[in-house]
């Protein structure tokens, strides 16, 4: 009898752990302090990519970044860990490659009105020596 409740037990026991050790089956544990940073550092990529002025250079990257941490607000409310830090990576990517877009497309910017300022120059020194 104990020999065949200790059986019983065991494979109860080697299925429950089987299961758990799935992916997919594991149980809750909530959101962890590193992906809670994970998110914020997504926030703060925003927000950075907001300043280098993502809007006017990067909308689509800067908009795909704003999506995502929507998505991972909902994650987070439904403590699916996985998806919440998935969503914050990718959302601090896409802000990354917003504020790298607008960064460029400003410096772009700055060179050409550097370039209008030396051709102005160039004509200035040109125009003085022929009225000499």
């Amino acid at each position: 009898m104990f020999a065949k409740k200790f059986f019983s037990s065991g494979i109860a026991f080697f299925s429950i752990l089987t299961l758990f050790s799935l992916p997919g089956f594991a149980p809750a544990q909530g959101i962890l302090p590193a992906e809670e940073q994970e998110f914020t550092d997504a926030k703060v990529a925003i927000e950075a990519a907001q300043r280098a002025k993502a809007e006017k250079y990067a909308p689509e990257p800067l908009k795909q970044a704003r999506d995502l941490l929507i998505v991972a607000g909902k994650a987070r409310n439904s403590q699916d860990s996985v998806k919440f830090t998935q969503a914050s990576r990718l959302a601090r990517a896409y802000a990354g490659l917003a504020k790298a877009m607008a960064d460029l497309k400003t410096e772009e910017e700055k060179l050409a009105a550097t370039y209008e300022e030396l051709q102005k120059a160039k004509e200035e020194i040109e125009r003085l020596k022929k009225s000499q």
